[in-house]
């Protein structure tokens, strides 16, 4: 707008009243006039010329800005106030009354912001612009931080809405928009009720009058929205309440998706669940197998599978696997140093791989083939996961979570096993030491038969009677080789009659555990009868009686088998390993015994069968030294001795051109050699003998040797036995040893009468085992001879003792075996 005016009234001029101050500001200059005028406005004013200087600026523009006119006028306006210009100030003065230019201003108050109105002067021909300010500082700053809240509310990820106290939408943001689907125009007017339903609209009327009352500041509720789509969308809001200035109030709220948190919650309960399981595991594999299936099922992962370390083999194995149809499948173990796997188990550090690592997993596997990640379970093994690419931090977070509960799972496992592990055993050392008690008490009665019995059907039978009398064993019998078969000769228990149906043919392969025995001579055991069931008609046989495990054992002294004992039980792993060791050691006493019964009653027989047989034993001590010697060797006497040896009494015929003793000494198998010869007729030589030899076996064997020479050849035996014996089953144990032995003859002899038990059965039982070597080494030495053919100390010198040690041990001898004579008379 462009207003003309006269001159400018002078400054001081009294004489012209307000009437006439029109006239008087006309007369003015055009300055002066813009000064008095701008004086007047009760609002901040500036008048700037034609270049935008400054000319005017009243008291109220110093005010605002600080500053003096002196300083201001002749200064741009653009220097006070930034944001003007020459067009913005023109367009203002043409533009509608009420529309202002807002510049930030600079002033020694400090900065802040104005509003200003622009009308447009001329006076001779010159433009003035006089403009009018408001100082709109504090609602700028308001309008600024309205602003800024405007556009977090419209970048943040949440929604944000108004109502009205009525319900109704005044205002969303954009997120809204996204989450529903709805525009915001659709929306803006609209009741709550086109996304919420009525029961949320009531509970949250009922929290928006609980904070109208000031019982609570925000409100929280969980529901569902519904879509443009027609779906629900679960989300979370938060919201208050603000009074307006007539009364009414609004509410104001932040809106959540949280479907990705039922989701994740989802994935936790699922996690849950299978941590749930986890404590029903009992092995390792049912862990990783559900682990590995709760990885692909719950976490949606491509493939996942585990690795558990065996640490007999040092290897890790490929226990489980799950996803994509097991492409990945391994049975290759990962071995040390073989790749990622093994590397990522011993460094325990969770370990990334992808295409371009280019790595060696490990059991066959490489980097090129997978995407994933490598997870350490301590010391038992490798969780391996395929993702198919990158996963965020939650997916990570689940995987982690899963491989440490199956870490958990996996040391309870452990744990629980070694527990179990201790109890079982515990309960079988119990069970073990109840069963041992009970074997000793059989084995303590058993020892008591096999002391007084006085035959050898005697003994079997008491063995047979009292293993069966327990209740650990079912049936228990004794057999012998007869005939090409092994004949029952005692048994008790429950259905003997199984020995009838079954085959017992020595000859046959595969028999039952007693045939087996007697066939290798050496223990036969089967914890589980029912296992390999088509093995044997034994065992069907076996398994319709009830009978689950069996042990037969050698009934075998010094290698010489006296039958064959066997014991059936109806407990499958009834004969463990200490039950074995038991039954080994009561074989051997019972073939002990066997032989001292035996013994006794060819000592005490008055009718003997007298054998004559022929070894061609080449190897054995005798012969290899008749051949040496070129000569006749012959055996006078054995007398056991320390551990396996033998002291044998030998006699050398002729003269032999080499040296009989050195010649003896030069045998390995001979520990000592004593020169026991008296005169020159007859070379006599005592023998230390490590190992078997001729008489000794025979001696073992119950025979009581006549006569035994030695050639060359072989050697020539002449021995009694009683009458009972079996000659097959004799000869045949001796051909185990001497495999060349032959029967020559055989006839029964008549020898002079003895008492019931024998003097020497009866004179062994009084005398100490040391007491009885010393009294047989005088004998067989030649100390009772007359005139003798060794002294006392030479009988010493052989026993390693001093003489009065074997004075005292003959004395005693002598006293006990005329006892032995006269104490019945």
């Amino acid at each position: 707008m462009e207003k003309s005016a006269g001159g400018p009234p002078q400054d001081g001029d009294s004489s012209t009243d307000d009437t006439d101050r029109p006239a008087a500001d006309a007369r003015q200059s055009p300055p002066a006039l813009l000064e008095t005028l701008a004086a007047r406005v009760p609002e901040p004013t500036v008048v700037v010329g034609p270049d935008l200087d400054i000319v005017v600026a009243n008291d109220r523009l110093t005010d605002l800005v600080g500053l003096s006119p002196s300083v201001l006028v002749g200064e741009p306006v653009t220097w006070l106030f930034p944001s003007l210009s020459q067009t913005a100030i023109e367009e203002n003065c043409r533009a509608e009354t009420g529309e202002y230019l807002r510049s930030p201003r600079d002033g020694a108050d400090g900065d802040g912001w104005v509003e200003l109105a622009f009308d447009e002067h001329r006076w001779d021909d010159r433009t003035y612009y006089v403009g009018v300010a408001h100082d709109v500082t504090d609602r700028h700053e308001r309008e600024q931080m309205l602003e800024q809240y405007e556009r977090i509310v419209e970048t943040i990820e949440d929604g944000v809405y108004t109502l009205d106290e009525a319900f109704t939408i005044q205002t969303v943001n954009s997120a809204v928009e996204s989450m529903t689907g709805h525009a915001a125009e659709d929306l803006v007017g609209e009741s709550a009720m086109v996304l919420a339903d009525e029961s949320t609209l009531e509970e949250a009327a009922r929290l928006a009058e609980e904070m109208q009352f000031g019982d609570r500041e925000v409100g929280t509720l969980t529901t569902e929205l519904t879509t443009a789509d027609g779906g629900t969308l679960p989300v979370e809001t938060r919201f208050t309440t603000y009074d307006l200035d007539d009364g009414r109030f609004r509410q104001v709220g932040v809106v959540r998706d949280i479907s990705e948190r039922r989701r994740l919650e989802r994935t936790l309960a699922a996690l849950h669940d299978a941590t749930r399981y986890l404590l029903r595991a009992e092995t390792k594999s049912e862990v990783a197998e559900h682990i590995v299936a709760t990885a692909t099922d719950v976490l949606d992962l491509p493939e996942a599978s585990m690795f558990l370390f065996h640490p007999g083999e040092n290897v890790l194995k490929q226990t489980a696997v799950s996803g994509h149809d097991g492409e990945h499948a391994t049975t290759r173990p990962v071995t040390p140093d073989s790749g990622l796997i093994w590397d990522t188990f011993v460094d325990n550090e969770q370990v990334s791989f992808g295409p371009d690592s280019d790595l060696e997993l490990g059991g066959g596997l490489t980097g090129t083939e997978l995407t994933g990640i490598a997870l350490p379970l301590d010391d038992h093994g490798v969780f391996l996961v395929r993702t198919d690419g990158e996963v965020d931090s939650r997916v990570r977070e689940m995987i982690e979570l899963l491989a440490a509960s199956a870490q958990a799972a996996l040391a309870r496992v452990d744990r629980e096993l070694t527990l179990r592990q201790r109890e079982s055993e515990r309960r079988s050392q119990n069970r073990e030491l109840r069963q041992l008690k009970e074997v000793n008490a059989i084995i303590r009665r058993i020892d008591r038969v096999l002391v007084e019995a006085e035959t050898v059907e005697a003994i079997e039978q008491a063995v047979c009677d009292q293993l069966a009398a327990s209740e650990l064993f079912s049936l228990a019998w004794i057999g012998r080789q007869d005939g090409g078969e092994l004949s029952p000769r005692s048994w008790a228990g429950d259905s003997a009659r199984y020995l009838d149906s079954i085959d017992r043919s020595v000859h046959a392969e595969g028999g039952p555990p007693s045939v087996r025995t007697s066939q290798a001579e050496r223990m036969t055991v089967v914890p589980a009868i029912g296992d390999s069931l088509r093995d044997g008609a034994w065992r069907t046989a076996a398994i319709s009686r009830n009978y689950q495990s069996v042990i037969s054992v050698p009934l075998q002294y010094d290698e010489f088998v006296y039958g064959v004992l066997t014991v059936y039980s109806d407990r499958s792993d009834a004969f463990g390993e200490m039950f074995q060791s038991v039954f080994a050691e009561l074989g051997e006493s019972i073939a002990n015994a066997i032989r001292d019964v035996e013994s006794r009653q060819r000592e005490a027989a008055d009718t003997v069968l007298e054998l004559d047989l022929s070894l061609g034993a080449t190897d054995t001590l005798l012969v290899q030294l008749a051949d040496a010697l070129d000569t006749t060797v012959t055996c006078d006497g054995a007398v056991p001795h320390e551990g396996e040896a033998t002291r044998l009494f030998i006699e050398v015929e002729g003269d032999p051109d080499a040296d009989v003793a050195e010649t003896i000494a030069s045998i390995v198998s001979v520990e000592s050699v004593t020169d026991l010869s008296v005169d020159d007729d007859v070379d006599r030589y005592e023998l230390i003998v490590d190992g078997p030899t001729v008489a000794g076996t025979l001696t073992e064997l119950a025979a009581n040797l006549s006569s035994l020479t030695a050639t060359a050849r072989g050697i020539e035996v002449t021995l009694h036995l009683t009458t009972d014996v079996d000659v097959r089953e004799f000869v045949e144990r001796l051909q185990r040893r001497y495999p060349e032995t032959q029967l020559v003859a055989r006839r029964e002899q008549t020898v002079p009468h003895r008492t019931h038990d024998g003097i020497r059965a009866a004179l062994e039982e009084r005398l100490t085992d040391r007491q009885l070597e010393v009294l047989q080494t005088s004998y067989l030495s030649g100390f009772f001879d007359w005139p003798r053919k060794s002294t006392g100390q030479d009988v010493a010198d052989m026993l390693d003792v001093s003489q009065p040690t074997v004075n005292r041990h003959l004395r005693v001898s002598e006293r006990k075996l005329i006892e032995l004579l006269f104490d019945d008379v």
